[in-house]
């Protein structure tokens, strides 16, 4: 039996407890190395906006995601900022925990990677395994987490961290760990990490890969859109769910239309291009438009509301136009 451990605490100040799970979790790795990015300009770097609709036979619910794939958004930063991320997966629950703890005890702030659900202070209703959070210490046989907003900083015992770590689902990793550090001579010019970050997340949304991304995946989601009342196994379930993962479960509002709003803003400043401001204007107003598309969703669940459907259409069709001229526009300013 393990004897008693010491507490380990990191936190010289108050946590960052920001909107979205992995660029909170960056935001807490990089002020342990004394760099203090916002969130928004971190997500931006890393070009994390995108637009992805996915549903298989198995899913009951589809998914309308706004950003990249999980763990991508700390690799583009590390390759942006020329940070070395050093990440840790394996499918022993006993060595996660051993290198966990070993990364704590010489001082240094770890990403997770995790099925919040499992976790004894959660409660969620449902499964995502490839939520982030960041471990900044540690007391006897409990961590100290910190979470998004509203949750902030919270402990989770041992037990259900080891658990939490090592669910299996879409996305989930083999208990994936992470660290990052800073290159020699710091880090590189922000205005051309910024212009590049944008330039890639441009590229990927005009140029889609399938039909399923981009503002081409977008069209295609709003032609569906009017018939879910019929084609979903639940709808009165599945539509306010849609409407959550768009708007509360960690996208900053607006399927994330309103953090890459806030980073252009933040370039416009870095780089004295007063044209990323005006972008950065369009984009808040079609940040609005996927916040109102969402709570049509929840009103077409709840209400049973073909008209609102048919409404929530209409303004993704229009959003996904309007997104495709901004991209362009953006990838004209960033080339």
């Amino acid at each position: 039996m393990e004897g008693r451990r010491e507490q380990v605490s990191l936190l010289e100040e108050d946590p960052y407890v920001g909107n979205h799970c992995e660029s909170t979790t960056l935001v807490n790795l990089l002020r342990q190395r004394e760099v203090d990015l916002s969130e928004s300009l971190i997500f931006g770097l890393a070009g994390g906006l995108s637009f992805i609709y996915w549903r298989t036979k198995q899913m009951p619910t589809p998914f309308v995601g706004g950003r990249i794939k999980p763990d991508t958004l700390s690799e583009n930063l590390a390759n942006a900022l020329k940070l070395r991320l050093s990440v840790h997966e394996t499918s022993s629950v006993k060595r996660a925990k051993e290198q966990l703890l070993a990364e704590l005890e010489s001082g240094t702030i770890v990403g997770l990677k995790l099925d919040r659900y499992f976790l004894d202070y959660s409660t969620d209703d449902f499964r995502f395994a490839a939520h982030y959070v960041a471990c900044v210490g540690y007391d006897d046989d409990r961590f100290a987490l910190v979470e998004t907003r509203p949750l902030g900083l919270q402990w989770a015992s041992g037990e259900s961290l080891e658990t939490a770590r090592n669910a299996r689902g879409p996305m989930s990793s083999r208990n994936r760990a992470f660290t990052l550090d800073l290159p020699k001579g710091g880090i590189p010019d922000l205005g051309k990490a910024a212009r590049k970050g944008i330039k890639k997340a441009a590229e990927d949304f005009l140029n889609p890969p399938i039909s399923n991304f981009g503002y081409k995946g977008m069209h295609k989601v709003a032609d569906l859109m009017p018939q879910w009342l019929d084609d979903l196994d639940s709808p009165a379930d599945s539509l306010p769910e849609i409407c959550t993962i768009m708007e509360d479960a960690g996208t900053g509002g607006g399927l994330f239309r309103t953090m890459w709003a806030e980073f252009l803003a933040e370039t416009a400043d870095i780089t004295g291009t007063g044209e990323y401001q005006e972008v950065s204007d369009a984009y808040r107003e079609v940040s609005k438009k996927w916040t109102e598309v969402a709570g049509l969703l929840n009103e077409a669940g709840v209400a049973s509301s073909r008209e609102s459907l048919h409404s929530a259409s209409k303004l993704v069709h229009e959003a996904a136009d309007r997104e495709q001229l901004l991209m362009q526009r953006l990838l004209e300013l960033s080339s």
